[in-house]
């Protein structure tokens, strides 16, 4: 399953009529021409671990009675973000998501698992009209002779569309793409392409959306309004910060029009509580996992890779008691080290990236910041191979790591995308702000 049996340059002219509609939003990508393919069985295997991912939320959401406080509190998370988290009604966190998954091995040895790196729950989680647009742009001429027999294509759209349409308080209502001005500020902001993809594609399916400043809603005659148009669905982007006084005065005006019924929106900030990686952190833990059904708490030990709040205190690693902080500290090889709260790849580090100097202060730094870390067990991505060409038409064939953006709609997983590390083994962090190329996957079994 590598793709195009034999990959070939496009000429500048066959590569515009392919991606014509890809350079018009622009999407900031480069353009994978060699298909990601896995095998029907695959789909399978990634659903369960979604499965077993959300199954271990909802017994943490149960455990605690749905209570947005004690909540943050087991996740260590900030108790300052609590009213933030409560401001909106809805609690739809899993109704649409893009968790990242990781297909490998760990320290390189034994089978292969599919775990989940990241939660990605919720409206921020992106890339699903790129699926669609990647899968329009393969039916081209020159390409549709090889990507037409890779197996089969898994368009998203039309039931994302269905989503909102379901949520919506009137059937002709604008969606409005909300998000604060700063947050998007200027035309070359790297979020915009994902706002202009997703406003073309919901058109097609008989939706009318634009991307609207949270500032610029206009509540009036018991209904939301931007520039004459009446809101029937504020689609969130916006995540405010709590320290940002406009920030909070906005959504204080928001949500109070949210609980009064002149707004709908999708989704809520509470499950923003579940996205962090303080998450992954609990469902791993076997002071959490230990309370659980035996069956329960077994998927969760495949579907969720080793992860730990990094505090003073021991553990278990493989059986073993250890002194969490030391033994991260002499385990760098084998850890990555993110921020509970980042997002996008950002302060996520490698340890075998960094020099031991490097590694024992950033532990140190990390166990007494005043928001939490979690340190994780890296992951040995499987390889994949990858054609594409830069700037002059070169084309380039490389072997590297990739990640998948597991689509979720409905609380239920519907189809990957995978992204390719073009940097290498040396750099695992494999994001789009890391120059990422993606590509949607196909699913099939070779004759």
């Amino acid at each position: 399953m590598t793709g195009l049996l034999a990959p070939r340059a496009l000429t500048p002219e066959e590569l515009a009529t392919v991606t014509a509609e890809l350079d018009a939003v622009p999407v900031p990508f480069r353009f994978a021409l060699s298909a990601a393919r896995l095998p029907t069985a695959t789909f399978g295997q990634m659903s369960r671990t979604w499965t077993a991912f959300r199954r271990g939320v909802e017994a943490f959401i149960d455990r605690y009675d749905g209570d947005a406080g004690r909540m943050a509190k087991a996740l260590g998370l900030p108790e300052q973000l609590v009213p933030m988290w409560e401001s909106l009604p809805a609690r739809d966190w899993h109704l649409i998501g893009r968790p990242d998954m990781i297909l490998g091995t760990t320290d390189g040895t034994g089978p292969e698992r599919c775990v989940v790196v990241d939660v990605n729950a919720g409206s921020l989680a992106g890339l699903f009209p790129l699926n669609d647009m990647l899968l329009r742009a393969h039916q081209a001429d020159v390409l549709r002779p090889e990507f037409g027999a890779c197996g089969e294509p898994r368009y998203l759209m039309g039931r994302f569309a269905d989503v909102l349409r379901r949520h919506m308080t009137h059937e002709d209502g604008l969606i409005a793409l909300t998000y604060y001005a700063d947050e998007a500020a200027g035309d070359d902001h790297f979020d915009n392409w994902h706002y202009r993809s997703l406003v073309l594609e919901l058109a097609r399916h008989g939706l009318t959306a634009r991307s609207v400043h949270m500032e610029d809603i206009e509540i009036r005659d018991g209904a939301a309004w931007h520039r004459g148009a009446r809101i029937g669905l504020v689609h969130r982007y916006f995540l405010p910060d709590a320290e940002n006084p406009h920030h909070m005065a906005e959504l204080r005006r928001i949500s109070a029009a949210a609980r009064d019924g002149a707004l709908r929106s999708i989704t809520g900030l509470w499950g923003e509580i579940l996205a962090t990686k303080a998450t992954l952190a609990m469902l791993s833990d076997e002071e959490f996992t230990g309370e659980l059904p035996p069956s329960l708490a077994a998927d969760l030990t495949e579907a969720v890779p080793w992860t730990r709040r990094l505090t003073e205190r021991h553990t278990f690693w493989r059986g073993e008691r250890v002194d969490l902080l030391d033994w991260s500290l002499r385990n760098q090889h084998r850890l990555v080290i993110k921020p509970a709260l980042g997002e996008k790849g950002r302060d996520v580090l490698i340890g075998r990236e960094l020099t031991a100097a490097d590694w024992s202060a950033l532990i140190e730094q990390a166990a007494g910041a005043d928001r939490p870390w979690v340190v994780q067990e890296l992951m040995t991505a499987t390889p994949k191979p990858l054609s594409f060409q830069d700037d002059s038409g070169a084309l380039h064939e490389i072997t590297v790591p990739v990640v998948y953006g597991s689509y979720v709609l409905d609380g239920e997983f519907v189809g990957a995308i995978r992204r390719y590390g073009v940097k290498g083994d040396g750099h695992l962090m494999i994001n789009g702000l890391q120059g990422a190329v993606p590509a949607p996957v196909y699913w099939g079994d070779d004759d």
